[in-house]
């Protein structure tokens, strides 16, 4: 039959039927539009094509559309959706584009972009119609290899607009910065000159302080300003017994990381944080928090008291500003917790080797070993064991990844095996006590992760344990006075705090 139409009219298949084998819609509406003139008769001289559409169930024509092939121009799809009534010109085109789209990934067989492109098509195909002479909003989110340029071409915008936008944006914001994720909020106002709808504005969320708006200050400009939330400072208190580490269970209770590594550091003086703590023990920390107005957690300010009960022993430390600036920890009779080494310079790892002779485990005879070694997983936080400056921080010999950091006195520390270094740990950069230099690897000669810590005085290393560690000055007079008066404070509040918590912890036990 299709050869019998060829001979008037030069047709090919796939103008007719679909890659399924079904008939285009065209021919599908013109046909029924055929029959209902004939019976009809002479008399009717049109027949509105649109109001025929309409009589079809809505979700029959979705059925339609569906399996209807995407073709260029404006689709068949969106054509008939014009013809519909359901959609306006841009509206109709961008399902169609939609639908072009999910034919190309399906194609592709990429399950993750296929499911983006499905939940768009259906967000579109279910849209109502738009009114044009009222204000349209509209939410984009930026789904996986999606572009802004291509987002904003989609959503309507032209080539001009769009580029306009992007050059708008880059006073405060990289636009090949975007993420799947991120959502964009655009306004479009009804278009006096050109009909349909204008785009007039842009909202985006740049991350959870920042927000960036842009609007149309002309026909063809744009002007771009961003908006931060107000920060607030909280304080909050937390106490949790500890499971199998200090650090491990401190997190698992909800301390933030930062305030976990400042209470190990503080404690880390005179506590040995392998032999020491032990199942039961428990910490409790007043810190500052610094949130939004929402709620959301910006970043943590200072440690103002910790509690730690280790084996039944309770010890105390207070955050403490004196007169001439210095900060320091004190216990509640005003003596330093400082002191210039620290026992542990790691938390959760256990002694795997000491210092002395030994077999060595790679090279299978007996070798001094001028170090501690700390067992613990592959990533496990590193602290600088006293304030001091980097001295070497490159790969080095069988110690793999190595930190050497030089202390006053003629000391120094090393740090063996490292997977990687902390952020701006370099030669030359001074560090404080506690700060995070790297993390458990097993880089160089190495049975698995762990980390290999030695103490040198003028150049020789020596047993970490034999190291009698300066403390630091106690407080006297007035200065002792002021201290007092502080710790009363934060005990008050540290007490205010943790009821708090004990009573909202009853109540949703209650309703649970």
């Amino acid at each position: 039959m299709l050869g019998k139409v060829n001979s008037y009219l030069p047709l090919r298949q796939r103008d007719v039927l679909t890659r399924e084998g079904k008939m285009r819609m065209r021919y599908v509406v013109s046909g029924v539009a055929l029959s209902v003139l004939l019976l009809a008769g002479t008399s009717v001289a049109t027949i509105n094509l649109a109001s025929l559409a309409a009589q079809i169930p809505a979700n029959a024509r979705m059925a339609q559309l569906a399996s209807i092939e995407p073709a260029s121009g404006l689709s068949q799809a969106a054509s008939l959706m014009v013809m519909d009534g359901d959609r306006d010109p841009v509206a109709a085109e961008r399902l169609a584009a939609a639908q072009k789209r999910l034919h190309r990934y399906k194609s592709l067989n990429d399950t993750d972009t296929v499911a983006h492109a499905s939940q768009e098509y259906a967000a579109l195909a279910e849209a109502p119609a738009v009114d044009s002479s009222l204000p349209r909003e509209e939410e984009i989110k930026i789904g996986k290899g999606d572009t802004l340029g291509g987002v904003l071409k989609r959503a309507g915008l032209s080539g001009a607009d769009s580029h306009q936008v992007i050059q708008a944006m880059k006073g405060y914001y990289d636009p090949r910065d975007i993420k799947p994720g991120q959502v964009l909020n655009l306004r479009f106002e009804p278009s006096a000159s050109e009909g349909g709808h204008q785009f007039a504005s842009l909202q985006m969320q740049l991350d959870p302080l920042r927000s960036l708006s842009l609007q149309r200050s002309g026909p063809e400009s744009f002007s771009s300003s961003i908006s931060e939330k107000e920060v607030r400072k909280k304080i909050e208190a937390r106490r949790t017994e500890i499971e199998n580490s200090l650090y491990g269970s401190a997190l698992k209770s909800g301390l933030p990381r930062a305030v976990v590594a400042e209470a190990i550091r503080i404690y880390s003086y005179d506590v040995d944080f392998q032999r020491d703590i032990q199942r039961g023990d428990s910490i409790e920390v007043l810190y500052e928090q610094y949130q939004t107005e929402d709620g959301h957690q910006v970043k943590t300010g200072n440690v103002l008291m910790a509690r730690i009960n280790v084996g039944g022993q309770i010890k105390t430390a207070y955050r403490y500003e004196g007169k001439d600036g210095h900060v320091d920890y004190f216990t509640q009779d005003g003596k330093s917790l400082r002191k210039t080494i620290m026992m542990t310079p790691i938390d959760g790892a256990r002694i795997s080797s000491g210092f002395g002779m030994r077999k060595h485990p790679v090279l299978g005879y007996s070798k001094m070993h001028k170090g501690m070694d700390f067992a613990a997983p592959t990533g496990t936080p590193i602290f600088a064991a006293g304030d001091g400056t980097v001295e070497k921080a490159s790969r080095f010999s069988s110690y793999g990844n190595y930190v050497k950091i030089r202390h006053a006195g003629g000391m120094k520390t090393a740090y063996a095996h490292l997977s990687r270094y902390g952020k701006g740990i370099t030669p030359g950069t001074r560090v404080k006590q506690g700060q995070i230099i790297g993390y458990v690897g097993t880089t160089g000669r190495s049975t698995g992760p762990h980390l290999h810590f030695e103490v040198l005085v003028n150049g020789v290393q020596v047993n970490p344990r034999s190291i009698k560690a300066q403390q630091g000055e106690p407080l006297k007079g007035t200065e002792l006075a002021s201290f007092k008066e502080s710790i009363r404070k934060l005990d008050t509040q540290y007490t205010g705090l943790t009821k708090g918590l004990e009573m909202a912890s009853a109540s949703q036990a209650a309703v649970n």
